[in-house]
């Protein structure tokens, strides 16, 4: 009976009836968990932690944030931020989490993760937060710098939580499950070692689920760990993104981007070199917004071409201007991406995505009715797809006028009330005895 109820689907629409009672939910004290929070941001999972957290506070639930400090003097033990009230600890690490592993002393690295893994300061450290701020809830966003062997103080208080997850932290060290140019198929012994401590985790709490905003990502962390045992859910992030501040206007050619870290695994060469064969048929653009270590290889292959521009790390309200002003946005990841935000961004703004037939994407862009979907790292097939809506303006904006019409899928309301039908099927779950 609880199997049957957990995997049941969390499907809601905006006039049913019951939509309204989900935010009147009994007002709970929840602690968000999330290692790097906003104000320091360096990805799309703090930023989709911030935009829940915002929400529920807006629907009258107490919010504190247990999150990793950059440094001693930007700790904060319980303050009040805008209404949330904060526990911002330096973590007992060689480095800050907000490197990223960007250290000379590479030796520092293995024993940055034993930390994170093993480390008891860490589950110490978390009990006083627990203790000290007694939630009735917790959402788990990014645990890689607070410590994966921290679930058990939940456990002992027996605190329901849901465990939201943003990528493969659960499943690998690098969190992508990508080397060397190409997915893994099976983990290696590094992350079979790590993958041990979080299982003995999760298995230690008797009220648990798991959510993600991608049900590739969902399946395949279940490959690796017992998420099958408790509720799970897919629910996009329920963030708010700044509108627009510009008008897209016609142009002769059409205008590409694409918006993102650039990093190989985004294969972004494989889009520009499909690119490179249609400029002397079809007038076009691309506009490259972001920045990150592939940049300046990309720059030196194809910066010298008069069509593409590179823009580098840019605000968000920029990145989503660039994206409002083009026609088409492009992602052609040769990875397993998650959810990309900047698919929903421009889906919301009526900007339709080529993207790659891989991980969650296509589980946002509906293939020739929103955009295209095209075998990642296939330079012939992302050649013939760009052709696709340079030849045929008219499926081009058809594929605009299909995407205007997914945006009401993506409010905060809506996806926030699915974030609160999932919080309470995870506190009245029965169906897992601690261990």
């Amino acid at each position: 009976m609880a199997r049957a109820r957990h995997k049941k689907a969390l499907g809601l629409q905006l006039n049913e009836p019951g939509f309204a009672d989900l935010l009147e939910l009994e007002r709970m004290r929840i602690l968000v968990v999330s290692a790097m929070f906003p104000p320091n941001v360096l990805g799309g999972a703090e930023i989709s932690a911030f935009n829940l957290s915002s929400w529920l506070l807006k629907q009258g639930h107490e919010i504190g944030v247990l999150t990793a400090a950059k440094s001693r003097e930007e700790e904060k033990f319980g303050e009040l931020v805008d209404g949330m009230r904060i526990w911002s600890i330096y973590m007992p690490r060689p480095y800050p989490i907000y490197k990223q592993g960007r250290v000379d002393e590479t030796y520092l690295k293995p024993l940055w993760h034993l930390q994170d893994h093993l480390d008891p300061r860490n589950s110490r450290i978390v009990g006083r937060v627990l203790d000290a701020f007694k939630p009735d809830f917790c959402n788990v966003h990014y645990l890689t710098g607070i410590g994966h062997n921290v679930l058990q103080e939940f456990a002992k208080r027996d605190l329901p939580m849901m465990y939201v997850m943003p990528d493969l932290a659960l499943s690998c060290l690098r969190l992508t499950m990508f080397v060397d140019g190409k997915t893994c198929e099976t983990q290696c012994g590094v992350c079979k070692l790590s993958a041990g401590v979080k299982r003995r985790g999760i298995l230690s709490m008797r009220r648990i689920g798991f959510c993600s905003p991608s049900r590739a990502n969902l399946e395949r962390n279940a490959e690796f760990q017992p998420l099958k045992r408790f509720p799970t859910a897919h629910i996009l992030n329920a963030n708010k993104y700044p509108s627009p501040t510009v008008q897209r206007a016609e142009s002769a050619a059409v205008r590409f981007v694409y918006a993102g870290r650039l990093h190989e695994a985004k294969g972004i060469d494989v889009l520009l070199e499909a690119a490179e064969g249609l400029v002397d048929r079809w007038p076009f653009t691309f506009t490259i917004v972001g920045g990150g270590g592939h940049e300046p290889a990309l720059r030196k292959r194809f910066g010298h071409h008069s069509w593409i521009r590179f823009t580098g790390h840019v605000p968000l309200q920029e990145a989503i201007n660039h994206i409002a002003t083009s026609d088409v946005l492009c992602i052609p990841s040769i990875w397993l991406e998650n959810s990309p935000g900047v698919v929903i961004q421009a889906l919301g703004v009526g900007v339709p995505v080529i993207g790659s037939n891989f991980g969650g994407i296509p589980e946002l862009v509906e293939h020739d009715e929103t955009g295209l979907l095209l075998p990642p790292g296939d330079v012939q097939a992302w050649r013939s797809g760009l052709e696709k809506v340079l030849s045929d303006r008219d499926t081009l904006r058809r594929y605009q006028a299909n995407a205007m019409g997914r945006a009401r899928e993506f409010d905060q309301d809506f996806l926030g009330a699915k974030y609160l039908k999932f919080i309470d099927e995870i506190r009245n779950f029965r169906g897992h005895a601690s261990q």
